[in-house]
């Protein structure tokens, strides 16, 4: 520190200036594309729309008669107004019978995280969260973290554990995801082009 003029401290706050101007540009931009709210996608047209325009979205496929997809949603609302980083919406099964069939959606909820236009993974259910209804919105957080959709450091692997006793194959997954820091498929599992 010895050896740093007032000329160095000149270019690190220009620096640093900078920095800054470009993750609140980054922010507008996110919220601009609607990041930062939780909202529906009425249409195939507007989600595929969504999918080219956000690099990372989380979509939620749901039933509205369905108790579980509001314990989503309650989640999800609180995760968009604090990771404008990701797109979250939610699409209506009923209204579109297309993408249902073309994602293979069979279960609800059913949380499609898409990066880059393509579809990384579906998290079917809650086995993945602990494998039952109360679990946290940070381990949310930490499950689509797992998966790159999503910026979130705390380690929360210990916590669902311990509740994924007996949960379903996805609880398997999410197990060694932990273990070995993330799980990655295929490029080809539930793959989709966005289309103009």
């Amino acid at each position: 520190m010895g050896n740093v003029d007032e000329d160095d401290f000149e270019v690190l706050r220009q620096k640093r200036k900078m920095e800054l101007q470009k993750q609140a540009q980054q922010m507008a931009d996110w919220r601009q594309l609607g990041h930062g709210v939780y909202s529906e996608v009425n249409d195939t047209k507007d989600f595929f729309n969504v999918c080219k325009k956000s690099a990372r979205v989380v979509a939620h496929f749901y039933r509205g008669v369905t108790p579980r997809c509001q314990i989503v949603d309650a989640h999800f609302e609180k995760l968009a107004q604090s990771h404008l980083e990701t797109r979250f919406i939610k699409v209506n099964v009923e209204k579109n019978p297309f993408l249902v069939e073309r994602l293979q959606i069979v279960l609800m909820p059913t949380m499609t995280l898409i990066k880059d236009g393509k579809t990384e993974h579906s998290i079917l259910g809650f086995d993945e969260f602990g494998g039952t209804d109360d679990f946290a919105t940070e381990d949310v957080a930490y499950v689509l973290a797992q998966y790159g959709v999503l910026n979130f450091s705390e380690d929360r692997s210990e916590h669902i554990a311990g509740r994924m006793k007996g949960a379903g194959v996805n609880a398997i997954r999410m197990e060694h995801a932990a273990r070995s820091g993330g799980y990655k498929l295929d490029d080809s599992d539930d793959d989709f082009e966005i289309y103009d």
